[in-house]
């Protein structure tokens, strides 16, 4: 039984695994494909008994045939039994293209100076794929090298999706019946100049067209790229008012970055076009493929019997009967891919290390590795990173090796720098220079005295013997308030530094560890964790005054090693305090570990009195 969208063909299907001398008859299958994905084949084949081992079908090329010059060609992912009698055996096994071998575990890599179609050459040919499986026909465009292509968290697959939408180049592939190749292009030359006939006669029991229907699909409002690159002047004014029937003068020759704008816009507007007309149709013709060209003929709409280039086509079969439905646009039309791969957006801050010894380029640039952990050959020098001077405190540097926070503009993974950090050194790449001027500062009768050679502390807080107790106010009738000790405040920001979110009823945990760093925690135990908690609905740390006392007991004990942990962030808590806390804050704090606590040893503990110096940026 059948309905007036199958026909019964006599397709007689049969699966060939030529490496293993293998051949079966296909029971059914279902298939999708189209242009810019990865096609995938479902097939059900019937064997004689006994049951063949079936770790040797995977990775292995497969060819399913539909008949004459009709077939697909793949790589065997998975293959099961599922049936079995004394006389026949039933397996299932799936066909897929090669490039799925870029479909591995997410992951961050840094590559520079490539040009997209160096990329996509390189994503092949590092997971194996033999150079006769892929052609790239990109002749006419401009494709000029990336001074960037961070790829963050996503898979390679993802990566190959997104250079090519981004850059409006559409892949497809050749089936023959020993091998498949994968085709890069750039227009609708790569496509074949050789349509396939094919007639509207609903009802026919042979190769026909049953349905066919045009979908008209509102257009954008604008393309995603803009003709003018950021930061890049005009190519010309205006034209002047008096311009008419004048003789035209000869333009300037559009420079390489022009003319690579220019393209990105028009393959823009021609994806727009692309889905703004759409045919959709069933068929009982097993020749219609992705990439191919369908000629229509005896539609009572005059229209439709045109040239359509077939962008998607589902296959649906069993041993006697075919079925597909596919989606078109018009051979005209020129296709470029849908963005569906975005960019990934990073947002917050990441630490990198800075190089050693720490140097600026002419530009001011620092150089900087980024997610050092995660280090590969593609940067074996770091990258070149513009600064955003929020401080201009020249004596605040990173050392080489150091760690700095690192920020992507507006979130995009190729724009990255060193965020809020002055480094005070000499341009033209000369090295760097700290300034040996001695600091002293005050503060309720306390004084910090630094130089180059040595740290001196005096005044009450740092004396031996404890300052007399003051008795606080009392008022008869009233509730005293339990003393805290200290009366800063620590918020868990969901962006930090910026400090207009705050995550409200999230988990936290005070860790020590011997360097900030999501990265790190692999190495922590159990014993590293301080204290625990669950933050307020308004986003503060929930501290009873037992736990103030503890935490600023820890903190004089190794004030470089303890970090608040919560969701997405891990923050070192001397940064947290030197940012938002003044010195009164500090000081009140540091005071209330003084009597459980001897005064930190300054050899070792000299981040204790560095985050005591007020933060830039901030009133004392």
């Amino acid at each position: 039984m059948h309905n007036d969208m199958e026909s019964p063909l006599g397709l007689n299907p049969t699966l060939t695994l030529p490496e293993l001398a293998l051949s079966f008859a296909v029971r059914q299958f279902k298939g999708h494909e189209a242009l810019n994905q990865l096609y995938q084949l479902d097939i059900e084949l019937l064997g004689p008994a006994p049951a063949i081992r079936l770790e040797q079908w995977l990775h292995q090329p497969a060819y399913l045939c539909l008949g004459p010059g009709i077939g697909r060609h793949g790589i065997v992912q998975r293959a099961g039994l599922i049936d079995a009698n004394a006389q026949q055996i039933t397996y299932r096994l799936t066909l897929a293209p090669r490039l799925l071998a870029l479909e591995q575990p997410p992951r961050r890599r840094i590559r520079r100076e490539l040009s997209v179609p160096q990329l996509l050459h390189q994503l092949l040919e590092e997971h194996g794929l033999p150079a006769d499986s892929y052609r790239f026909e990109l002749h006419h465009g401009e494709y000029p090298p990336r001074a960037l292509c961070i790829q963050y968290d996503e898979t390679d697959l993802h990566l190959l999706h997104r250079l090519c939408e981004e850059e409006g180049i559409h892949f497809h592939f050749e089936h023959h019946d020993d091998r498949h190749v994968l085709v890069f292009a750039e227009d609708s030359a790569s496509f074949t100049q050789h349509p396939l006939e094919t007639a509207f006669a609903p009802g026919a029991d042979h190769a026909v067209i049953s349905q066919l229907f045009q979908c008209h699909n509102p257009p954008c409002s604008a393309p995603r790229h803009s003709v003018q690159p950021r930061g890049e002047p005009q190519e010309s004014g205006p034209a002047p008012a008096d311009a008419a029937n004048q003789v035209a003068q000869a333009t300037a020759r559009a420079t390489p970055t022009q003319q690579h704008q220019r393209q990105l816009s028009r393959r823009e507007l021609e994806r727009l076009r692309c889905l703004h007309r759409q045919v959709q149709g069933h068929s009982t013709q097993p020749g219609l493929r992705s990439g191919g060209i369908l000629q229509v003929s005896g539609h009572p709409v005059a229209a439709f019997n045109d040239q359509w280039l077939l962008c998607e086509v589902e296959h649906e079969g069993t041993a006697s009967h075919y079925r597909n439905q596919f989606t078109a646009i018009p051979w005209s039309s020129e296709f470029r891919p849908a963005h569906t791969h975005l960019k990934p957006r990073i947002p917050g801050q990441h630490i990198g290390r800075v190089a050693e010894p720490p140097v600026l380029d002419a530009q001011g640039r620092v150089q900087v590795w980024l997610w050092p952990a995660q280090a590969t050959d593609d940067a074996p020098s770091g990258l070149w990173l513009p600064r955003v001077q929020v401080a201009t405190d020249a004596g605040q540097l990173p050392a080489g090796g150091s760690e700095v926070p690192v920020s992507f503009l507006d979130g995009d993974p190729d724009r990255p720098v060193l965020y809020a950090c002055d480094l005070g050194a000499a341009r033209n790449d000369q090295a760097w220079q700290d300034k040996e001027q001695p600091i002293s500062l005050s503060a309720n009768g306390n004084v910090l005295h630094l130089t180059a050679d040595s740290i001196t502390l005096s005044g009450p807080l740092f004396s031996p013997t404890p300052a007399p107790d003051v008795a606080p106010l009392e008022h008869p009738g009233r509730p005293q308030p339990q003393h805290s000790g200290w009366s800063g405040e620590i918020y868990l920001f969901e962006h930090p530094p910026a400090t207009t979110d705050r995550l409200a009823h999230a988990n936290w945990y005070i860790v020590r560890m011997p360097q900030p760093g999501l990265m790190e925690l692999t190495g922590l135990d159990r014993s590293d964790v301080v204290m625990q908690g669950t933050s307020l609905a308004s986003g503060n740390l929930a501290l009873s005054p037992a736990q103030k006392k503890q935490l600023a007991c820890e903190f004089a004990r190794t004030p470089e090693q303890l970090c608040l942990l919560y969701p997405g962030q891990c923050v070192a808590l001397a940064e947290y305090f030197q940012q938002h806390w003044n010195s009164a804050q500090r000081l009140s704090f540091i005071e209330s570990a003084r009597p459980a606590s001897p005064p930190a040893h300054t050899g070792h503990n000299q981040l204790l009195f560095d985050w005591l110096l007020p933060h830039a940026g901030k009133a004392p």
